[in-house]
This record gives C-alpha cells, structure tokens and sequence, in this order.
C-alpha cells in the first residue's frame, strides 16, 4: 500500500481536538492552544508553505495537518517529483480523514504517507524511505526536507528517539538561515579574494598516502597535547581554527589550518598568527577579517548546494567543493581526504561533554562558538529547548561507555560518520577520544596506539 493503515485511527473526531471555522469557511484545528493551520486563510496559507519548491523535486515533510499544504506541494512538484509524508499523532490524522476529503491526495501515485504507533517500525519505515531516496546518482533530482511547524510540535511523547532525530534535523536546516545574513555579507566582502584564491583542486593528492593528523579543540586535546610536537615530524598536521593558538603555544607548527564560520569572533583564532607559514582552507562565507588580514597562502572551496553560489558553478568546479558544513572538523575531514592523507587522525574530536566541556581547557573561548548560533536559532524562534541547546542526549561513546552530547554536536558526529561511510578506502582513528563513538572510524585508545600506527606507516613508506 501507498499509505498506512488507518484501522488504528479514531473513529470519530477525538476530545483532544477542538475544530475551527476559519475566516473563509474552511476548517482548521486546535490541539489544546496550538492552532494548526490558519484561522483566516489555511489554504492560501498552505500554498505559501509549497512557494519554494522546485518541480521535479522530492520532499520528505513531517506533518500532513489537514493536508492543505500537502497539495499544495503536489502541484509544485509536478509529475517527476516525489511526497513523503510522516505524520505520527493520530488525533491528527484522524481528524483530517473526518473533515477533508483526502481522496485525491491519498490516491496520487506520488504520494506516501507514514504512519504508526510503534517508534520501531516508524523508525524502520523512514530509513528504508529515505534511503531509497539518497542512492548516489547524478541525475538524481533535487530532495527537500519540510517540517509543518504546528504538526511538528505534536508529535506523540511516546517518539523519543524519533523526535529527537528529527530535531536535529530541523536545527541543522534552521543554521543556515539564522547566519544567511552574516554569510552573504561575507561573501561579498571576500569576493574578489575567492576570485584571486586558488581552490582546493590545486591540492588534491598533494600528500597521497601520508599519514594526516587533524586537531580539533574538544576537552581530550588535553591529554594528547604533550605528546603531539614529537609526532609533528612523522605527520601531515592540520587543524581547526579553534585548536590554531593552542598548538601554536605549545610550538606546533601545522601545515593546513581551517575556517569556515561568519561571526566576527572565529577572527580571534588568527589574530597573533596572522604572518604564520601555514595554509589557509576556508569557505566563502568565512568571516572577511580573517581573509583580509592573514598574509599567508589562502586555498577557497565551495561548500555544495549553498544558495549563494547558484551561478557560481564553472568556479566552484575549477576551484573545488566540499559536501559538509556547520562544523570547521568535518571541513578539515573532508578536505584532508582530498589531500590523499591515509590513514588520518583525528585529535580532540569529542562530539560530547566530556568532562563536562565542550572544549579543552586551552582553548580561548571554552563556549563552543557553534552552540552560541544554537541559542541564536533557538531564541528567535522561541523554541530553545527543543532545538537542542540545553537539551542533552545519551549516545553511545567509545570503549562501551555512554555520554552526553548536544543536538548540535550530535549533528556533527553524524556529518563526521557519514564523511567516513562515503570514503571506506581511507583509514580513518579516533584518538584518545572521552567522547561519542563515530561510526565507521576507529577509536585509538593511547598514545602508544597512535605511535605504532604512525612507525607502521613510515615503514610501509620505505
């Protein structure tokens, strides 16, 4: 079937939900003081909801409401695309079925809807989806993830896992909004030093089969500090931006060093390293200070599918791109792949509180400058717990502990996983970390793991 079962659906309008008249005579809802579409206009407001898609695209929406925006998006997409539903409240559901005619949309060759009432087999259901859907293929036309605000809020306590996931996933899109502001800026301002830049193309394969380090500033930085400056000479070292004043404290010189965030205090990493004989990989929208005042060598690479770079396409494949965003680590992971650097490991990459921090004790700032765009996001839209700030989750960690992590950090571990998934034929370790398990990397649990990897190496080279 192309929809789910609806014996489990009330069979009449549930006491839960209050149903409204709206201005023009259709009907909307109230779950408890939560209005769900429009009280004046649902339908011209559902086709607001559906303005920005693209035809030929397939969306993946949480959220069938009444379903007034769910045609809207059928029309927008035209006979190519594809509508995935997921809406789990059944009072909601039900409701629909009762007071729309839903013929039409539940027959419509395009449309799947998911529902149900154990998180397991919903959780089974949206994977199998949306992995069909994600398959690498050239052709393959455009996906979008839509939340209906209000559905969204609904969701039944008894989705835990799901809701959680799917809040990720909502504050993941809701980044790139709350910083479109600073980012275009930025990337007017530093236009003609991307023009004058050479991309990361000009250093694909420049250290094939060397082993890389990249440095981050997560709490287990700490431990490996001492013992990284004897390492320095066996390794391609590179780092992000957050770790560049602790390594050059300790007298580490890294060779690459990576930036990507808009906000004026990532300039605070640079400022007394700005005559440094390091290279600099940023992206576009990285904050012109940094780019305007380091006078060392400055490699740009576009970051896929970003909005700005729409007409951009013959630069962006001169010069170079990368699939990842919001964290400068999976910049670095990405990049440093394509520097041919195998094996690659990874230091002070927690994705967790460990210690109850989210950065080494040496760090500038020990507030994770990406958790600040969180409370951004969160506070303009008045939904800070449920984006993810404050809220913590339990995830597994390495050697068969549990930890804590943020939404936002979670987000990065998936990012960093994925990285690693798409790129089995490099070796990729976990250093020492106190913090979340990544998936298909592997943890290193000593220094003394790392010093026999790294001899292993330089034998291998001989």
């Amino acid at each position: 079937m192309r929809w789910p079962s609806m014996d489990s659906l009330p069979e009449t309008i549930s006491d839960r939900v209050e149903t409204v008249v709206s201005k023009t005579g259709e009907p909307t809802l109230r779950l408890g003081k939560l209005l769900i579409h429009s009280s004046y206009d649902p339908v011209k407001e559902g086709l607001g909801f559906a303005q920005n898609i693209r035809p030929g695209s397939r969306v993946c929406l949480y959220g069938f409401g009444l379903g007034y925006h769910v045609q809207s998006l059928l029309k927008k997409i035209g006979p190519e695309g594809r509508l995935l539903v997921i809406e789990l409240n059944p009072d909601l559901l039900g409701a629909a079925m009762h007071l729309r005619d839903q013929v039409n949309v539940f027959a419509d060759p395009r449309f799947r809807m998911i529902f149900g009432r154990e998180e397991s087999v919903v959780s089974k259901e949206i994977s199998k989806r949306m992995s069909e859907w994600t398959l690498p293929s050239a052709a393959a036309p455009p996906l979008e993830v839509l939340f209906h605000s209000p559905s969204f809020k609904c969701i039944p306590q008894t989705f835990p896992s799901l809701t959680n996931a799917l809040e990720v996933l909502l504050m993941e899109r809701r980044f790139p909004a709350v910083l479109g502001g600073l980012e275009s800026r930025n990337y007017s301002f530093n236009r003609e030093m991307v023009r004058q830049s050479p991309g990361i193309n000009s250093l694909k394969g420049a250290h094939r089969g060397q082993p890389g380090v990249l440095v981050s500033a997560g709490p287990s930085l700490d431990d490996l500090i001492p013992h990284l400056k004897r390492f320095s000479r066996s390794a391609i070292i590179a780092c992000v931006d957050t770790a560049l004043p602790i390594l050059a404290r300790e007298g580490i010189q890294p060779q690459y060093v990576f930036t990507l965030d808009p906000q004026e205090e990532s300039f605070l990493y640079f400022r007394d390293h700005l005559e440094n004989a390091f290279k600099l990989i940023y992206t576009p929208t990285a904050h012109g200070k940094i780019l305007s005042n380091f006078r060392g060598e400055k490699f740009v690479v576009f970051k896929e599918g970003h909005s700005l770079y729409r007409n951009q396409q013959s630069e962006m494949e001169k010069k170079g791109t990368t699939k990842t965003g919001g964290s400068v680590s999976c910049l670095g992971l990405d990049c440093m792949i394509q520097l041919g650097c195998d094996p690659i490991f990874l230091i002070g990459q927690d994705c967790a509180y460990s210690g109850q921090r989210t950065y080494s004790r040496h760090s500038i700032m020990n507030t994770q400058l990406l958790d600040r765009i969180a409370e951004r996001t969160t506070l303009a839209l008045g939904h800070r717990e449920k984006a993810g700030l404050k809220k913590q989750i339990r995830t597994k960690g390495n050697f068969g502990t549990m930890v804590s992590t943020s939404q936002s950090m979670y987000s990065y571990k998936r990012t960093l996983e994925e990285i690693a998934r798409q790129n089995t034929g490099t070796q990729i370790y976990n250093l020492s970390s106190h913090g979340a398990e990544l998936e298909n990397i592997t943890p290193l649990g000593s220094v003394n793991e790392f010093a026999v990897k790294l001899s292993v190496e330089a034998a291998n080279k001989r």
